[in-house]
């Protein structure tokens, strides 16, 4: 089975879905930013084509929500809240977090970077005043292609690699990371 038929079991979702659910995520981040005041983990993936949500993406999302709880965990940071939703446009979840914004923001990149899977996730994080912390700011490197390691939003804005290398590649990381679990082994540095 290629990419393809491996990540599109599910409804497709369209334009409109997309930026309903942004909205909506966008809602949800001011609510728990007026209610919590207090840095906010804001997780969604990375899922080219028109398939957002799936057995396949619910599994990824949920290898992520345990790795950002192992960080928050080793560096004793506590989630005073946390909500999650499964919507056609994908999987979604939200933390706030008694952190530091910046080196939380910071540990989620190396997470991103180091982590098997981690570079289908986008784990943003916004401060307590409401401002979404970008790698730059930080000095961080951007996020890479998942087929040619130049810039992700390079590639992307151009059209570079075709719909189904991307989800071969991506299909390829999640079957191999899978495989390999049953080590038990746990990437959060």
């Amino acid at each position: 089975m290629n990419g393809a038929d491996l990540l599109a079991n599910g409804q497709p979702v369209t334009l409109k879905m997309m930026l309903h659910a942004r909205d909506s995520r966008a809602a949800r981040q001011r609510q728990a930013l007026d209610c919590y005041r207090l840095p906010l983990i804001s997780f969604s993936l990375v899922t080219p084509g028109a398939v957002k949500n799936s057995p396949v993406w619910q599994r990824v999302a949920e290898y992520a929500q345990r790795e950002i709880t192992v960080v928050c965990q080793q560096m004793e940071w506590v989630r005073v809240w946390e909500a999650q939703t499964g919507a056609l446009s994908g999987p979604e979840w939200m933390a706030a977090v008694c952190a530091p914004a910046e080196a939380l923001k910071r540990q989620l990149v190396m997470l991103e970077q180091q982590h098997p899977l981690g570079r289908l996730w986008d784990l943003d994080v916004i401060n307590s005043d409401g401002r979404l912390l970008s790698r730059r700011e930080l000095g961080l490197p951007a996020r890479q292609c998942l087929i040619c390691q130049q810039d992700a939003h390079v590639c992307a804005r151009g059209r570079a690699h075709s719909l189904d290398l991307l989800l071969d590649e991506i299909a390829r990381r999640i079957d191999s990371y899978e495989r390999g679990r049953s080590d038990g082994t746990v990437y959060a540095s």
